[in-house]
Parts: C-alpha cells; structure tokens; sequence
C-alpha cells in the first residue's frame, strides 16, 4: 500500500476508522445530554433519576475499560470497535422503547461495555503501533476528528427531537451506530492494533510500583470529574439561564468543533517537546476555562469562552495516550490505556452524580463550576511533577526524556 507523509496507507485508514469510533463514543452521550429535559418531563423524573441511569453506563465503562484495552493487544482493534458499535447500537434501540426508569438504567449499563470497547483505548492502541513518524499529530487527529463529526450531534439530535421525539432521535442515533460497526469490519485487518510477538522475551509487566503511572491517573481524575460533568450539564446550563435549545446548542457545538483544531495543537505540541509539557500547558488551559465558565456573562464573552475550552478539552484525551506512551513504550500501551481510563471514567462516575445531585439541592450550577475551579488549580501539581520528573538531571529547560 503506497505511503503518504512517510506513514503506510494501512495507518491512514485505520486513523479514519478510529476518528468515527471515539466520534461513536461521545455522540450517545452529546446526544442524550440535549434529550435529557425532554425524556426526564415525559416520565416526571428528577435530574438525579436521569443522572443514576448515566452513572450506571459510566460504572460498566469503567469496569470495562482495561479489558477492552487487554483485548486490543491481544485480538487486535476490529473485533473490539466492531463489536462495541453494535453493542451500543443495539442498545440505543432499546433504549428508545423503554417505559420505565429501571429499563432505562437497564439498557444504559448494558450500553457501558460496548462504549468502552469503541473509545479511545482501542483507537489509541491503533493508531499508536501503526503510525511510526508522525504519532503525535496522528493521536491528535484521532482526539480531534470526532469533534467534525460530533459538533453536529447537539443539532441532529435537536432537529429529531422536533421531528418525532426523544424516541426517533435514538432510533436515528441506533441505525447510525451499526452502519459503523459493518465499516469498521470492511476496513480494518484482524491483527490491526495488536502487539506485536515479544521476539522470545518474557512480556512486560504492569507498571503497578511506578509513580508515574498514579501521577497521571490523579490528574486524570480530576481532569474527568470536571470536563464529563461539564459536557453533560452545559446544553441545561446555559437554557436554564435563559438562552433558547439553539443558542445551547450552538455554544455546545462551537466547543466540540474547534477541538478539531486542538487535539492536533496539542498532539504537535508533544512531538515538538514532550508529551509531559503538553500536559501542562493542557492543565493550565483547563484551570483557565473552568474559571470562565462562571464568571463570563456576555454573549461574545461566552462564545470565546466556547473557542477556548474546546481548544483545551480536546486535547486531554491525545496527551493522556502519549505521556503513556511517552513513559512506558508500546508493549501494553492499550492495557496501560484502560487502567488510567479507569480513574477516569472513576471520576466521571462521581463528578457527573455529584453534580446533578448539587443542582437539585441548591437550584443552580454556579457552586458546582467554583468548585471545580479549585479541582483544576490541583490538577496542576502531579502535571507538574511529572514533566519535572521526566527532565534529564543538570537540564534547567528543555524537552523531557521518554
């Protein structure tokens, strides 16, 4: 297969292949954030009754993240993504059907383990072994492709909203997901995103006794308390202060859209430095915006607010997959991948009940964003450690060592 930009055309493929499916990851999410007030009047339910059954699909995606990420090494990324869009697919169906609140949580954890298997940790897995010189423009793309796709699910799933209902809107978003599960099976190869043999060695081991792996998964905690609670409550944020479905839509949109820029920004960042000093420069963008969301009021300040976060949040996911890879190599980087993963969607689990819980009691958002405010100053100091950690002793300045 010929060669573009001295990467095989096999890598080029595989990277469009694993855009559409982290795009899949988010959009069930992005699209049941708009639907959430329509389907929580229907039934009369409380915001926290629609948070349970969205903590219930973050808990199985994070019992399912290392495995899903085991199983890339091990079989390769197609039965993983493949398997996963139809999972999820199927899932989005039935939850189009339900009529009660625990079938609803029924089908959002059974939905769980298909969205772990079509995130980044198998994509990443992909697009890390495949592509040799450009690998961090390369995850970048892959982080920030989705957000093409994805800065169009907030109006789809509005405009089906208006069809037919929060019902039609899920069956469109089902069919969708299929359709992706029968392209990624034509494309990718069966050892694609697999480990390599180990050459007659003894394969490596978890890195459990390094520092540096607990470092990045407790910023990455505390990055995903804040940047998943934000996503799903920012379309209700913004209409309960009074702008219209659109409006919401459109800033919701906007920060998806430019992270088509960012995630790459920051990929380019890592090759040009190091994958530690884009991680800071990424925390320090994410303190920024977190500061801004409930401080801005203006419209235009809000809709560079929206340019802004973008920007920094899409590049979160990319970073976190090259300072891994950046630390311990190729050898388990999916296994490695879901276990950081794990702390994440941890953290997703608890930010994003926390705060809804936070809402029905006081009534508003703004005690929630101060909060995380503060959550993101403290996401600076283990970033920080890790790029001083990463430096070559001597070094003042500079690139850290791999």
């Amino acid at each position: 297969m010929p060669r573009f930009l001295g990467e095989s055309g096999r890598a080029w493929a595989a990277l469009g292949v694993g855009v559409l499916a982290v795009s899949a990851h988010s959009a069930s999410s992005l699209a049941v954030s708009v639907l959430m007030k329509s389907i929580v009047a229907d039934f009369g339910w409380q915001r926290a009754d629609f948070a349970w059954a969205m903590t219930g699909r973050i808990l199985a995606i994070t019992v399912m993240m290392p495995v899903a990420g085991k199983l890339a090494d091990a079989v390769g990324a197609r039965v993983v993504l493949a398997g996963g869009a139809l999972l999820v697919g199927t899932c989005v169906a039935l939850a189009s059907l339900v009529t009660e609140h625990w079938q609803f949580v029924a089908v959002n954890v059974a939905m769980g383990p298909g969205q772990a298997c079509i995130g980044s940790v198998a994509a990443s897995a992909l697009v890390l072994r495949l592509f040799e010189r450009h690998r961090g423009v390369a995850i970048g793309v892959l982080n920030g492709g989705d957000n093409l796709v994805n800065s169009m699910v907030p109006f789809a799933a509005a405009s089906l909203l208006g069809i037919g209902g929060w019902r039609f809107s899920l069956r469109g978003l089902a069919v969708a997901y299929v359709l992706l599960a029968v392209l990624i099976a034509l494309t990718l190869r069966r050892e694609d995103g697999r480990t390599a043999p180990a050459a007659g060695r003894p394969d490596e081991p978890m890195p459990w006794k390094d520092a540096r792996l607990w470092a990045v998964c407790l910023t990455y905690a505390l990055i995903y308390a804040f940047i998943t609670s934000l996503q799903l409550h920012f379309h209700a944020f913004q209409t309960d202060g009074g702008r219209s479905m659109a409006e919401a839509s459109r800033l919701l949109s906007i920060q998806i859209l430019v992270g088509a820029i960012g995630a790459p920004l920051f990929g380019w960042i890592a090759e040009r430095t190091s994958a530690r000093t884009a991680l800071c420069w990424n925390v320090g963008g994410l303190v920024l915006s977190a500061l801004g969301i409930w401080t801005l009021r203006s419209p235009d300040a809000v809709v560079a607010w929206a340019v802004f976060h973008g920007i920094v949040n899409s590049g979160v996911v990319a970073v976190l997959a090259l300072v891994l890879h950046e630390i311990f190599g190729p050898r388990r980087i999916g296994e490695i991948i879901g276990v950081a993963m794990v702390f994440c969607m941890g953290a997703t689990l608890i930010g994003n009940q926390w705060t809804a819980f936070e809402f029905d009691r006081a009534g508003s958002y703004l005690p929630v964003w101060q909060t995380y405010t503060g959550v993101m100053v403290l996401a600076l100091a283990p970033a920080w450690w890790l790029w001083l950690a990463g430096r070559p002793r001597g070094v003042s300045a500079g690139p850290s060592a791999p």
